[in-house]
């Protein structure tokens, strides 16, 4: 499979996430918590800018509600296959979410599962630079546990 391909896989699964009203979880009102709303609303499902999320110490992402990360799934996506070194351990993070585990259709998880088999068929150098194999591995195991069961946990 390709990296356009899985893409497409993320795309589709994800096709009915719609767009938010209000990206964070919750409700609150902090600034923090209203600079990364700001942040996610002007982001393009499609095209995530590095420069916005590549620090794990100021990433919006953190903050987003199950449907804003839905809604935005397909960006994150390309953003770990753009720029593995650089995503891979947020990306890995953001996915293992228990709540987002669990709000994953089985569809869903197995079009994450194609991005988690690149990054470990493809970008075996990412892997190795960021620690990352065994949280890639268990992040895949929860996603093949989701897919398995044929129905959201």
């Amino acid at each position: 499979m390709t990296r356009n391909e899985a893409i497409s896989e993320v795309r589709i699964a994800f096709a009915d996430a719609t767009r938010p009203e209000m990206f964070i979880r919750g409700t609150c009102r902090c600034d923090e918590c209203q600079a990364h709303d700001k942040d996610m609303q002007s982001f393009s499902p499609e095209e995530l800018p590095i420069q916005k999320l590549g620090n794990p110490g100021w990433d919006p992402i953190c903050f987003a509600s199950n449907q804003a990360f839905a809604y935005l799934v397909t960006g994150l996506a390309k953003l770990v296959l753009q720029h593995p070194d650089e995503y891979i351990q947020q990306f890995i993070f953001h996915v293992e979410q228990p709540e987002r585990l669990e709000y994953f259709t089985p569809s869903q998880a197995g079009a994450l599962i194609k991005v988690m088999d690149i990054l470990v068929l493809e970008e075996a150098a990412a892997v190795d630079n960021n620690c990352a194999v065994d949280d890639l591995f268990r992040v895949r195991n929860e996603l093949v546990r989701v897919l398995s069961t044929g129905e959201q946990n």
